[in-house]
Order: C-alpha cells, then sequence, then structure tokens
C-alpha cells in the first residue's frame, strides 16, 4: 500500500477533508456532526481509498451536498446523529448512485435519519427497497406522497357464445397522464413491485364510491367508442371492473421517510 493511501486510510474519520476546504462552513459542520460516527465507521468500507477515485469523488460530493440541503433544513436543536445501521449502506450507495431519482431517496432517507422528529421513520429495510426501484417508481412514490391510493380498471368484452370474456385491458391506470414517465409501457410492473414491496394493497373487488379516476381511465381507454364497435356485433357487451391500489401503513411510513 502506497504511503498516500495509508494516510488516507488513517485519516478516514476526517472523509469530509477529502472534499470540502472550509471545514467550518456551517453546513458541512452539521454533516460532520450527524454522520460522526458513520464516518468513523466508513474505514471498514474503505471509503477514503475509493475518494482517490476522481470520478467516485464527484458523484458523492454531489449527493453529500443534497444531503446537505436537507439537513440544513432541519432545526439544529432537532438533528441527532444517524445511526451507523442506516448511515453506513446509505453512504456506501451514495458513493456509485448516479441516478438522480434514486439519489434522492437515499438522502432524504438519511435526512429523515438526522433528525429526533423523524429518526423513528427510517426503517433499516428501505435501504434494499431503494435498491429494487427504477426512476419512474421513484417518481411514483413522488406521486404518492399525498394521495391514499391508485384506482385502476379491468376492462372486459364477454363474448356473444358462452359466459367467457376477453380481458382488454387489466389494471389500467392514468399514471401515465399525470406522472413523466420513462417506460409508461411498465406502470403494471411497477405497481406489481411495490405490492411485493409491502408499500401498496391490491383491493381487487372493492372499489371507491367516488368516479372521478375511473371515469377518466374511461375516456382514456374510450370504452364508451369501443362499446358502440363492437357490441353487439362482436361481443355482448363491454364492462369495466373499477378497484384500487391502497398505501398500506408500513408504505406510508416509507414515503414519509423517503419522500421530501
Amino acid at each position: 500500500m502506497s504511503e498516500d493511501i495509508k494516510d488516507i486510510v488513517s485519516s478516514a474519520p476526517k472523509v469530509l477533508e477529502l472534499l470540502y476546504k472550509d471545514l467550518a462552513q456551517p453546513g458541512i459542520k452539521a454533516i460532520g456532526q450527524a454522520l460522526g460516527t458513520v464516518l468513523e465507521f466508513s474505514t471498514s468500507l474503505l471509503l477514503p481509498i475509493k475518494l482517490l477515485n476522481e470520478k467516485f469523488k464527484l458523484n458523492f460530493a454531489k449527493r453529500l451536498n443534497e444531503y446537505k440541503t436537507k439537513l440544513e433544513a432541519i432545526p439544529e436543536d432537532k438533528r441527532c446523529e444517524v445511526h451507523p445501521q442506516i448511515g453506513l449502506p446509505i453512504i456506501e450507495k451514495l458513493t456509485y448512485t448516479t441516478c438522480d431519482e434514486i439519489a434522492d431517496l437515499f438522502t432524504s432517507l438519511l435526512a429523515s435519519a438526522s433528525s429526533i422528529d423523524t429518526a423513528n421513520t427510517a426503517h433499516p429495510a428501505f435501504i434494499s427497497m431503494i435498491e429494487r426501484m427504477s426512476p419512474d417508481e421513484a417518481r411514483i412514490l413522488e406521486y404518492l406522497k399525498d394521495k391514499e391510493d391508485i384506482q385502476y380498471c379491468d376492462i372486459n368484452a364477454y363474448l356473444k357464445e358462452g359466459s367467457g370474456f376477453v380481458c382488454l385491458y387489466e389494471h389500467v391506470t392514468v399514471l401515465d397522464v399525470d406522472i413523466p414517465l420513462t417506460y409508461p409501457q411498465n406502470t403494471n410492473a411497477y405497481l406489481a413491485n411495490f405490492v411485493s414491496l409491502g408499500i401498496l394493497r391490491d383491493k381487487k373487488g372493492i372499489f371507491r364510491t367516488d368516479k372521478t379516476q375511473y371515469n377518466r381511465i374511461r375516456e382514456k381507454y374510450k370504452v364508451e367508442e369501443l362499446t358502440k364497435e363492437y357490441v353487439p356485433t362482436k361481443f355482448n357487451s363491454i364492462d369495466v371492473d373499477e378497484s384500487y391500489y391502497q398505501v398500506t401503513p408500513f408504505g406510508r411510513l416509507f414515503i414519509q421517510a423517503c419522500i421530501k
């Protein structure tokens, strides 16, 4: 090991010195206080050695600055030291996370762990949950921060012979209208992932009495036009089954901790 690397490893608790020239700035001091123990333990993760790589260093500095902005929004008397169980894996992720939407979830979770008012919401399981998300899913989480559900419809065409039906559209929503998704065709996969993570619960068979969202779905998928075109020439009827995904208590906690 070169002398330069030995020196950096020996000064691992002073990781901030590798990133900032003026450690006396209030924001930098706040980071040091909140992440003091985390940065000390980061020696085992060889964070100082990683920061010898300029790309790692620039990316990590960017993420730390984003965290600093959120930390400064917390009143000074409400700040607390981040527990290493939460802080260490997040710091590790921030060294290589280049996607802004995913990094924002990590830095928001770290900020939640930095406040005595919200530290209880920063569950360790949330770290691996963020890892299993795409940028589009991060945008859906942002959409859900002030909502309790996502309403959907199944649009079925009933056959003229027998009692069977053809599902024309399954679990369709207007999320791609309300959210700028990069891959709107993956919406159902995103929602299925949220169900698997425990963020949403599929309430199939139960519907909301407010028809606003359901009517928007009907209009988007042109149910009235389909009925005029294919009933009764091809199908007996085209029916719309209304239901919704409900945000679970665990999902609400996750959103509170990771969305600012």
